[in-house]
């Protein structure tokens, strides 16, 4: 449960469950977008722009959880939140308590629902990881990683800040995935990826 007023920044449907199991301290969704509401299961979660941060700030100095999928859009509105941004962790969530330990300093880290994280597991500052997703001992998750449903990173993998982990991709074991790549869905990682590059398939290969 989150025990004080929060916000969620950004529209993503599986936090529904989130919402509605901590309705009670709740404030509202903050888009980007002006004078749209956002429904889930018939429910409107809030219409709330950039613009009303100041005031609703300045009324509940809330907690902020950024669910946005975009790692940049991350980054960014991360600067804006910072003081308030939090962590969220699903209550579905298997993780070992070394890693918990840390990711205790760490901000805006968003664990979805069903996920499996091992030992010694390092997660850096703004990373999402989707639902059902499996991080193997040792891995490091750098800034701004957003993790697709279904991704296995398995042990001892680096992965790059602001890359993008397609859904149901496999990264082999003591692989290193670079800085601002793209691992296509499904795909198979088996041997390093260098900064910038966008891989597919099984094998994964460099995207001509």
């Amino acid at each position: 449960m989150i025990k004080k007023k929060f916000c969620i920044v950004g529209v993503d449907p599986d936090i529904n469950e989130l919402i509605f199991d901590n309705k009670e301290n709740y404030i509202g969704l903050i888009t980007n977008f002006s004078d749209n509401k956002y429904l889930i299961n018939n429910k409107v979660l809030g219409k709330e722009t950039l613009s009303d941060w100041i005031k609703i700030k300045k009324k509940f100095n809330p907690s902020v959880i950024i669910s946005i999928n975009d790692g940049m859009q991350r980054r960014i509105l991360s600067n804006i939140y910072k003081k308030n941004l939090i962590n969220y962790i699903d209550k579905t969530v298997q993780i070992d308590r070394t890693t918990v330990v840390s990711i205790k300093n760490k901000k805006g880290i968003f664990i979805n629902k069903l996920s499996y994280i091992s030992s010694d597991v390092k997660i850096d500052d703004g990373v999402k990881i989707h639902v059902r997703c499996s991080v193997h001992h040792d891995a490091k998750i750098e800034k701004f990683v957003t993790l697709s449903p279904g991704s296995i990173i398995l042990g001892k993998v680096k992965i790059g800040e602001n890359s993008f982990i397609g859904s149901g991709a496999i990264i082999n074991p003591n692989t290193k995935v670079g800085k601002n790549c793209i691992i296509g869905s499904g795909s198979v990682v088996t041997k390093d990826v260098a900064d910038n590059s966008t891989v597919f398939g099984v094998p994964a290969r460099i995207k001509d």
